[in-house]
């Protein structure tokens, strides 16, 4: 599974669109790797646990990022193996 993707997923699905999505697509692809990590437009919205579960998916550097076999146990995703 793709981290990063999950983490762009959470934020699309969040707010309804793609960070960056007003971008020209070669544009955007320049700016990825030169721009700290997307965040949620407006956190406040969210959960304090939603918010870290997307942090954590979108650590810059991959040997930071939280791998798929640790992320569920991060607090918002391991409420979903109890159901």
């Amino acid at each position: 599974m793709d981290v990063w993707s999950l983490g762009i997923t959470c934020i699309e699905l969040a707010e309804r669109k793609p960070p960056l999505f007003d971008m020209n697509p070669m544009s955007t692809l320049y700016h990825i790797p030169q721009n700290d990590p997307p965040t949620l437009t407006n956190p406040a919205k969210w959960s304090s646990d939603f918010q870290d579960f997307v942090g954590q998916c979108l650590k810059k550097d991959p040997a930071e990022r939280t791998s798929t076999k640790d992320l569920k146990e991060v607090s918002f995703f391991s409420f979903f193996f109890l159901l």
